[in-house]
């Protein structure tokens, strides 16, 4: 029944009572709260938080009643951190309307003590009806302080709507109030000595008992004209929330617990309590007007299911996308892999077949001298003798490496290890220069139409030959590699811009992201 009476109340929400209920939850933080009540104190003539409320609600006017109705019911669904459950059906989301109700009324009763006195005293059954009655009931209590400071004009201006009220009940129920307020009539008088002797609280409890819901409307809307907490010409449900919301905004109990929490997480972690703290605001908001107009029956929850649909239609195709996504490129990168397989075998084989033909060449330059005259083009008999002139060299240097070892003496013996260190490094620079001229003749060897050493050159240029057939392999497969990367990373940009689409309806639709198909 409660979740009933809450999801026929929402879907019949619209305009501005929606998108102020839904900034409230959505939008409201302590900081917020607090900057705007702070606010108030230095500029009495304006209430900052309502107009924080109204520049949000004007930003929700780009989406339409059925889609801020699911946005609200997820919302409230998220701050009391209920699971997720598909709403294909009247029957799943009144369901989740109970879920709602019954943990908002536990969450009451763990945190109100005065609530839990409320709940065994009263007569009602039903959830929905105690915390309208009770959050009324705060109202009044807050009122009632209020209404002690009044100036005489509005004093009776209030007492005078309050009469007109009263006097147009049946006339059963007017002596049902006198005889419940101990009055001898309705008069202003009458109703003034009783607000003053009895209080508020009692005296609305006891109207809205004989009277029905209906009097709330009354009551509501001239405590909220007459402490101007909303402007005057606001429908009914913005005075039930002006007054309601005043009450809480008002409460040091409340305010002060949550303003005192620190930074980061301790903030955050206060918030969500405040936002469940304004839960029973807002249900008050939502079902008050539905049961004062008597609007209670069969609702039409085919916008609300046709909308949820079509959300949750684009959450299963960003997934199915994603998961398409992440399996391309598994197969993407795979690929890449046996690419860059593909690529170090070729590699391997052209350093193999390099180091073969260095071996050939160093080979056939250790015989370059052999050459005979005819074979040899003037560039490489210029070669051999610029080798055969190093050669001698070293041989000199050998020789006089020898003569000095011979020296006898200490001081001979020291300056023959000094003149051996630059003999040493001379030969080392010698047999270098060698090395390099041996492999620059070898590549004129190489052009010359001899037979000198023909097979093992032979042997060389086909190992050349073979390296550079590997090199343009392996080539081919840096660019496959190189192409597939770009691939990659390409589909996992587009990953990227689903998780973040994902995300984002994930934080709109509370409840998504622990749903299945269904």
């Amino acid at each position: 029944m409660n979740g009933k009476i809450l999801i026929q109340a929402l879907v019949q929400m619209s305009g501005d009572e929606l998108r102020i209920v839904y900034a409230l939850l959505h939008k409201t933080n302590i900081l917020g709260m607090i900057t705007a009540k702070t606010k108030d104190f230095f500029s009495k003539e304006t209430d900052h938080f309502y107009e924080t409320l109204k520049i949000e609600m004007d930003k929700l006017k780009r989406f339409s009643d059925e889609e801020l109705q699911v946005k609200l019911f997820t919302e409230m669904t998220k701050v009391l951190e209920l699971p997720g459950v598909p709403y294909h059906s009247s029957s799943e989301i009144e369901m989740q309307g109970e879920a709602v109700m019954q943990a908002v009324h536990k969450a009451m009763l763990k945190e109100d003590k005065d609530y839990g006195k409320f709940v065994e005293a009263a007569n009602d059954r039903e959830i929905y009806q105690l915390i309208i009655h009770y959050q009324m009931q705060k109202v009044f209590s807050t009122f009632d302080s209020k209404f002690r400071e009044l100036d005489e004009k509005k004093t009776t201006d209030f007492i005078k709507k309050i009469q007109t009220f009263l006097m147009e009940l049946p006339e059963e129920k007017q002596l049902e109030l006198k005889a419940r307020l101990k009055l001898d009539e309705l008069t202003t008088d009458a109703i003034r000595s009783a607000l003053l002797i009895q209080g508020s609280v009692v005296v609305f409890s006891v109207i809205v008992e004989v009277a029905g819901f209906t009097a709330y409307t009354v009551l509501t809307s001239a405590m909220a004209a007459t402490l101007a907490l909303a402007g005057i010409t606001w429908p009914f449900g913005f005075y039930t929330f002006a007054a309601s919301l005043f009450s809480m905004l008002v409460n040091p109990l409340i305010i002060l617990p949550l303003a005192l929490g620190g930074g980061g997480l301790l903030l955050k972690h206060q918030n969500k309590s405040m936002k469940k703290k304004l839960l029973p605001v807002a249900i008050l908001q939502m079902i008050l007007p539905l049961v004062v107009q008597a609007r209670i029956g069969e609702a039409d929850f085919s916008s609300f299911i046709t909308h949820w649909e079509k959300q949750a239609g684009r959450y299963y195709e960003l997934v199915e996308k994603r998961t398409q996504y992440e399996a391309a490129i598994h197969d993407q990168e795979a690929e890449m892999k046996d690419y860059e397989e593909q690529r170090e075998i070729h590699v391997q084989a052209m350093e193999a077949e390099k180091e073969k033909a260095k071996t050939y060449k160093m080979f056939i330059g250790s015989h370059i001298a052999a050459i005979p005259a005819e074979e040899g083009t003037p560039a490489l008999q210029q070669g051999i003798e610029i080798l055969a002139t190093k050669e001698k060299e070293i041989a000199v240097i050998e020789q006089q490496k020898g003569e000095n070892r011979e020296r006898k003496g200490l001081w001979r013996t020291i300056g023959a290890t000094i003149d051996n260190t630059k003999l040493n490094i001379r030969k080392n620079q010698l047999q270098k220069e060698i090395e390099e001229k041996q492999q620059e003749l070898v590549e004129e060897v190489l052009l010359s139409e001899g037979n000198f050493m023909q097979n093992e050159r032979e042997i060389l240029m086909e190992h050349r030959m073979n390296a550079k057939k590997q090199r343009e392999k392996a080539l081919i497969y840096d660019e496959k590699v190189t192409v597939a990367k770009e691939k990659s990373k390409e589909l996992k940009n587009r990953v990227k811009l689903v998780d973040e689409q994902i995300k984002q309806l994930q934080h709109e639709y509370y409840g998504l992201e622990n749903m299945g198909k269904s």
